[in-house]
């Protein structure tokens, strides 16, 4: 009984601790609570239901408040793959203007806003993240790739117009859906080359955003959102669309590559007259290479036979002046030498060759007296010793400087 008593004293206490636990985890857990640095938070004050923005990471005081968390960036598929998104099918189907169909895939990344007033009027139409995601960033985009459609054919947004696929759906989620006009235009059809009238769709001009008139407003815009990155990652068509594409492809393939082959083809005459007209102009300038050639070697040969015979020329005259110089030279020194002699004779009469003469006349009287016999054979008259007569000998010699003029 006291055990039984003791026992039920214990588990009342046991329970008691846990409500008072559990009262504590309460309210501390509805006093304060964390923001994350990818959330934004609104508080809804318990008390006046007034409306608070948390966008900045951190502690913050919940006092009971409702809170909504929000994420200030997330990614938005529409995409066939199961990859992407969903594992469900999201891509968008669409309907060209030529009545081709096609289920466009790809994604775009949004962020909500940070001005508190454009976020608790977000909070205020949607309630939640899942909502924004559904029932405004879907729809948008729903709604825009739907109305690009009718802007092109199924081929040219397969090709030539796959740019603008992208730039339309893009203009038209950030800015609202385009107002539209329908025009006609004559064009060249790719096939058969023959011109032909077509209808088709494009944006009116106007004065809205990028000078394009509006349906209306983008809820992505009038919110505050900003969506970027956005991916056009697939467009898969009808059967029958995809197969009329690719006659077409081939059909365009073929009619070009026939083009390009009578280009080619008279691309190729034009070559080979040009090709002809090239050579003869080649062979024709290659004769007066060699004709200039020939001219410039007989120029060069008469310019060096010139040069050598003006030089030639030259040296004869340098050698005849010589000549007539050496000449002039040689008379000069003739005519100073015997007008040194001259004037030489002039000026002691001949005296020294006169003296000379007689010195060899007396050198010739001398040998001749010293070549006679010391004794003559025949003694004719008085004679000295020697015998020539002494007299004679000095009237010789008297005759002799006389003669000469010199005084003996």
């Amino acid at each position: 009984m006291n055990n039984n008593l003791a026992l039920a004293k214990l588990i009342t206490k046991i329970v008691a601790g846990l409500v008072v636990v559990g009262v504590l985890l309460f309210l501390i857990t509805n006093s304060v609570t964390t923001v994350g640095a990818d959330e934004i938070v609104v508080k809804q004050n318990v008390w006046d239901g007034q409306l608070q923005v948390w966008n900045t990471p951190g502690v913050h005081l919940q006092n009971f408040g409702r809170l909504t968390h929000y994420k200030k960036s997330a990614q938005y598929w529409f995409s066939v793959k199961e990859d992407e998104g969903k594992k469900s099918d999201e891509s968008i189907k669409v309907r060209f203007n030529d009545g081709g169909h096609g289920n466009v895939s790809g994604s775009l990344r949004y962020n909500l806003p940070t001005d508190p007033g454009k976020m608790l009027q977000l909070h205020s139409t949607y309630g939640s993240m899942a909502a924004i995601d559904h029932e405004l960033v879907k729809q948008v985009v729903n709604k825009s790739v739907f109305m690009t459609g009718p802007l092109m054919s199924s081929r040219e947004s397969y090709a030539e117009k796959r740019a603008d696929l992208i730039n339309f759906i893009s203009d038209q989620i950030l800015h609202g859906v385009y107002r539209t006009e329908r025009k006609q235009v004559e064009t060249t059809d790719p096939l058969t080359g023959q011109k032909k009238t077509v209808d088709y769709t494009e944006p009116k001009l106007g004065a809205g955003a990028n000078g394009i008139e509006r349906e209306e407003e983008s809820p992505i815009e009038r919110f505050g959102l900003t969506a970027y990155n956005i991916t056009i990652n697939s467009i898969d068509y009808d059967v029958q669309v995809e197969e009329q594409i690719k006659q077409q492809q081939q059909s365009i393939m073929a009619v070009q590559q026939s083009m390009v082959n009578a280009k080619r083809a008279e691309q190729d005459a034009i070559t080979t007259e040009q090709q002809g007209k090239a050579n003869a102009a080649k062979a024709k300038w290659e004769q007066e290479v060699e004709k200039a050639k020939a001219m410039t070697i007989a120029q060069q040969q008469k310019e060096v036979a010139t040069l050598d015979a003006t030089r030639k020329k030259e040296v004869a005259e340098l050698d005849l002046l010589t000549a007539k110089l050496e000449a002039q030279k040689t008379i000069a020194e003739a005519e100073a030498d015997a007008n040194a002699k001259k004037l030489s004779i002039q000026a002691d009469n001949a005296l020294k060759m006169r003296i000379d003469a007689y010195i060899e006349i007396q050198k010739a009287w001398a040998a001749a007296y010293g070549n006679q016999r010391q004794t003559p054979d025949v003694v004719v008259g008085g004679s000295d010793k020697k015998g020539i007569s002494p007299s004679l000998i000095e009237m010789l010699t008297v005759k002799t400087a006389r003669d000469l003029n010199v005084k003996p």
